[in-house]
């Protein structure tokens, strides 16, 4: 299981961080727009992907808590910033500012739901059995711009964080502009 995670997460490394001749400025405002969702919804997938190998490694399809390794959350981090680095790189400080904002507003969360609703993967993160369906406390949003203004572990509505994440990815947006 842990060649697998190892596996995607060089997959992912290598398909984002292709070599190109573009300069930051030198892209267009189109390609500010389609390298900043495309890296959100490649970020999204491979962490859908990696949690849900992880969860399947610790036989907790049904549900519940489990341990995490840190290699996943480290991989996590390293993906994140090499994707960073990429917009950086590509299409100027803008467009990583851009990714990181659509991140830490829960944009990223929200498509990684859409990613369990939309595919069969995973049968245990379909939308019946998603961590949004009713009754799901959400308390793992403590590092969003609304986690943190409350006591940490405590229980944020997802509709605040559906409001949260839809401003967030409207100043994305307005930033790339």
């Amino acid at each position: 299981m842990v060649n697998a995670m190892k596996k995607i997460l060089i997959f992912t490394m290598l398909s984002v961080l292709p070599i190109s001749t573009l300069r930051a400025q030198d892209s267009t405002r189109i390609q500010r727009y389609e390298y900043v969702l495309g890296s959100t919804l490649v970020f999204s997938f491979a962490d859908y992907v990696g949690y849900n190998l992880v969860k399947k490694a610790a036989g907790a399809e049904a549900g519940g808590y489990f341990y995490i390794p840190p290699i996943f959350s480290i991989s996590r981090v390293l993906v994140q910033s090499a994707i960073t680095y990429f917009l950086y790189k590509e299409c100027g400080l803008s467009s990583a500012i851009s990714f990181n904002l659509i991140w830490w507003t829960w944009g990223d969360d929200l498509a990684y739901y859409g990613w369990g609703a939309s595919t069969s993967l995973f049968p245990w993160e379909s939308s019946s059995q998603s961590g949004l369906k009713p009754g799901n406390d959400i308390t793992w949003a403590g590092w969003t711009p609304i986690g943190l203004l409350r006591k940490q572990g405590s229980v944020i509505d997802k509709y605040t964080l559906y409001a949260q994440a839809i401003v967030g990815f409207s100043v994305s947006m307005a930033i790339i502009w």
